[in-house]
């Protein structure tokens, strides 16, 4: 039992380092790995990084061909594609968290708002991982485990490619909607909450368009 806890924690580590040096580009887009090369750049063993291989191939961070394991390149029509399905995921989200959340993910939410207040527009780094934790915190607050694992198949891809283009007025834009936000699921104010949500929706599609005047 003691050697499954640990091989689990270790494929949980492996699949957290790779999903960030994927999401920050520390592996450049398009590059082709071995798992033994992966395994060696996580400095972690071949079993676990296996583990986390399948996971991130679920949330589409990897592809695994006969040719090794693919890094996704960064294409804006396939974040416009990928926007597609994430409108309609975190509306329901935030319908199901805003009806369904607990005092417990209440006093979860409060160190992320201040987080996210205290970040410098410039911190990409910084900024996307309080934003894995609101994305992390809606899902578990809509009580809905599909929506979940749903939620997860975008989410990798988006903080990548906001990684890579945006600027310190993007992040300032987004700032202060994702706090309007989750500002308004504390409240249980479902109106704003899904205002904030339709607006930086609208704002990730546009900002996805203007990155496809750079591959014409």
């Amino acid at each position: 039992m003691r050697n499954s806890l640990e091989k689990k924690t270790k494929a949980e580590q492996a699949a957290e380092q790779l999903e960030a040096a994927i999401v920050e580009c520390q592996i450049a887009p398009g590059t082709v790995m071995t798992e033994t090369e992966i395994s060696e750049f996580l400095d972690i063993g071949r079993t676990p990084v296996r583990e986390a291989l399948m996971k991130l191939a679920n949330e589409n961070l990897v592809r695994l061909s006969r040719a090794g394991v693919v890094i996704p390149e960064l294409n804006p029509m396939t974040m416009l594609k990928l926007l597609e399905p994430r409108v309609l995921i975190e509306r329901l989200c935030i319908e199901k968290a805003v009806e369904r959340i607990t005092e417990a993910d209440k006093a979860q939410i409060a160190p992320v708002i201040e987080a996210m207040q205290g970040l410098q527009h410039s911190d990409r780094k910084g900024f996307m991982a309080v934003l894995r934790q609101i994305h992390h915190i809606l899902a578990l607050s809509s009580k809905n485990e599909f929506i979940l694992a749903s939620i997860k198949t975008t989410q990798g891809l988006s903080r990548r490619f906001w990684c890579y283009y945006a600027t310190d007025q993007d992040q300032s834009y987004c700032t202060e909607l994702y706090i309007r936000q989750m500002q308004a699921l504390m409240a249980q104010d479902g109106d704003t909450a899904l205002t904030c949500s339709a607006e930086l929706m609208q704002y990730l599609q546009q900002f996805t368009r203007n990155q496809m005047e750079q591959f014409r």
